[in-house]
Parts: C-alpha cells; structure tokens; sequence
C-alpha cells in the first residue's frame, strides 16, 4: 500500500480546453478516496494521469515514496479496474485471473495460489473454468476486479466499474466492493458519477466541477456542510431546493412566504439583500403528521405527487425567483443524462420548482394544497454572487505543497492551502 500525492496537476488538451485545473490533493495510505462529478468535470481524466495514461501540463504525481510523473503506466505499481471489464474472451476466468501475473513471470505454482485466494475472496472458485460469455455483468465485473486484485499493486484505479450494472445487480456489487474495501485496505481512488457510490464507499469524496476541487471531505459532512451552490445541489437526492429569498429584520422572505432567520447562522450582513436559501427535500414535513406546533410552516399549491413506498415526493412550485448557475445547470445535465429524476433544480421560466420529501402516510395528493413545516435551523444560506455557503465551517482541500519535500517525506504533515 502507499500514498498518492496530486500536487498542483493542471491538464490542457488543445491548448485551450481546461480538464483538470491546479488540482491538489493526497490520498492517504489505505484510504478510500472517490472523486465524483457530472460528466466531463475532469474526474477520470485525473484519474488516468496518475495511472499514466496521461501526461500533465503541469505538476506531478507522486505514488509512495516515488516521484511518477514521467513513468510509463507499467512502471507505476497500480492496477486499474475499467468501466468494460476489458475481459480476454478466448481464456477462462482463471486464466484472466492470472494473466498480469504470466506477464510477469511469476512461477505457474505461485500464480495458481495467488489466483486461489483472490477466487475465494470474490466467490469464484465454482466459475474459474467458464469463459467470460458464460457469466453475467456482475460476475465479469468481479473477474475484474480480482485480475487487479491478483497482483496486489500499491493503489487500484477505479473508473466507474459499476456504471454498466442494472440498479439492482449495482447495490449488490456497491455491497461487495465496500467489504472487499474493509478486507484489504488498499489505496484506491475511485471515479463515480453516482453520488450514491460515492457517499456509501468513499473514506473522503472530492466533488469535481469544471476540473477544480469544489469540497474534499468525509461524505456526511459533504452533505450536512456543503461549502457552495454546487456542492449543495448535487450531493443529496432529490436534490435541495435552491431558492432566492430576501433577509428582512427577523425574517426571511420569498413569494408570499415569510420565515423566521435561523438561530444558527449569522445573516445579520446580508440585511434588505438577497441571498440564497437551501432546503434539504427531506427537512419538509407534511404539518398534519408533525407534533411540534412551533415549527413554521408554508402553504402551498401541488403540482404533482410521487409515491415511493416509503416516502412520498411532493412537487410544488413557488413564485419566487429560480436560482439557476452554471453550477446547479451542470446538476440538472446530469440528473437528465442520467434519469435520477434530481428535482429541485430544473426550473420554471418565472417561477421554483421545489420538491418536499413527507412520510407516505401523508394525504397531500395532486391539484390539492399542503401545508408543510419546515425546521430553519437545518437550511443552508448562500451568498448569490460567490455562490459560497453563508457561515460554513466545510474545510478546504489539502494542497499538498509540501507533500514532495524531504521533510514531509520524513512524516512531517503537509500545509493545507487557501479555501476552493
């Protein structure tokens, strides 16, 4: 195992389309770091310069205790799991198994108990004679990951491994991953488009916008601090409804709704100015199911209602001013490309749309109104120009300057730079 150092990484193509821009960051010995985003923020870009499939414009790469940079993938000591599987049809599984290991001449007798136990690991023993046209995508995408597996390299790279499953046979090998991830504690960064994968497998996640670093945190506090509007909307599904609103004395307000300020968050600069208000889908409640009176509430027109068993999605829309970014505009790309149905984002000419995730056993049904209660305590405020959160305590991505001295190399921690 060992650390990944991304210090300063910068990649042009063309000399003028910006994939990954001054990009800072360390992965620590044994961690599982996922970096996600919507399509073409820069993620496996990254990803494919620290395996060395592709050459930097500028900074470097170090893999343990090696500066890599300039080395040939082959030389690198990792092992990358791609999205195809990139299977050999013609051999057996346990002739892809131990196909790397071949290459490199390792003793027959040596690579057979080294394929036995990756085998047992992955519960391949009773497949090991099939070929990869006899197995299903889950059992291909396992053959996979135990050819990288085999050769037990200092970090796996992982791009998207999963994103060819059907969502259900995905949760099962998302399962599998996270126990293969606590058995073996190797050093991997992963690449995922799913905000699901990334919350539930990574030790820290790295959201990606525009090839910049916009948070690098642990995933809960991604998505109870986020440190701006892009963070906020793409972390969380449905996604949080992003409104704007205008701080007036002791009150909030938009449409023809008035709220009391929170008592968390200081708002006391942003008096008779605008801001931007976040709700989290889930901090609605339908008001006939709350117990506590005190909360406030906001009564509103039902355009729509989606029952999902457990919980039911109450689409509504308010006459207040959409917030529309390039930020939360990356968001509803990807919910559309994707069909995540990300609500909240997508916005009316004139007018919010907002969603209200309630408890199933609500009666808010479609053409009707609702009224909903709200705790202001748990929104999120930001502030419309820099589109940064308002009082977040989110911390900023390690920039690893001195992650290629001597000294940290002698176990000094390296400096942590500027916010994103």
């Amino acid at each position: 195992m060992a650390r990944i150092v991304i210090d300063h990484v910068t990649k042009l193509f063309d000399k003028d389309v910006l994939a990954v821009d001054d990009v800072s960051m360390e992965i620590g010995d044994g961690e599982f770091m996922v970096l996600v985003g919507p399509s073409g923020c820069g993620k496996s870009t990254l990803l494919r310069i620290v395996a060395g499939l592709e050459e930097v414009t500028d900074g470097e790469v170090m893999i343990g205790e090696r500066i890599v940079t300039d080395l040939a993938p082959k030389d690198r000591d990792v092992a990358m799991v791609f999205q195809n599987y990139a299977l050999y049809p013609h051999m057996t599984v346990e002739q892809n198994l131990g196909i790397g290991l071949k290459l490199r001449h390792m003793p027959k007798a040596d690579r057979a108990v080294k394929v036995a136990g990756v085998a047992g690991v992955l519960g391949l023993e009773p497949l090991l004679k099939r070929k990869p046209a006899q197995l299903s995508g889950g059992q291909r995408q396992r053959v996979a990951m135990g050819r990288a597996m085999v050769r037990e390299p200092q970090a796996f790279l992982m791009d998207e491994p999963l994103s060819n499953l059907d969502a259900k046979l995905r949760v099962q090998m998302r399962a599998e991953l996270a126990q293969m991830r606590d058995r073996l504690k190797t050093t991997t960064l992963y690449v995922t488009h799913d905000q699901v994968e990334a919350m539930t497998l990574g030790d820290r996640v790295a959201v990606i916008s525009l090839g910049v670093v916009q948070q690098l945190d642990r995933p809960q506090a991604l998505y109870n601090d986020p440190a701006n509007m892009f963070v906020a909307a793409f972390i969380g599904s449905p996604s949080m409804n992003l409104i704007e609103a205008t701080v007036e004395g002791g009150s909030l307000r938009f449409a023809d709704i008035e709220l009391p300020l929170p008592r968390t968050k200081d708002l006391s600069a942003y008096g008779g100015r605008k801001v931007v208000v976040g709700i989290r889908p889930n901090e609605f409640e339908d008001a006939a199911l709350v117990r506590d009176a005190s909360l406030p509430s906001l009564d509103v027109a039902v355009d729509m209602v989606e029952e999902l068993g457990a919980e039911m999605n109450v689409i509504f829309t308010l006459a207040a001013s959409p917030v529309v970014t390039d930020a939360t505009r990356a968001v509803q790309q990807e919910a559309e490309e994707t069909e995540t149905g990300v609500l909240g984002v997508g916005q009316a000419a004139e007018k919010a749309v907002c969603t209200a995730q309630v408890d199933a056993r609500s009666r808010i049904r479609a053409g009707g109104r609702a009224r909903l209660c709200v705790d202001v305590d748990r929104l999120h405020f930001f502030d419309p120009e820099s589109e940064k959160a308002i009082g977040s305590s989110a911390p900023a991505p390690a920039r690893p300057d001195a992650a290629l001295d001597p000294a940290t190399e002698a176990g000094q921690p390296p400096e942590a730079g500027p916010a994103v």
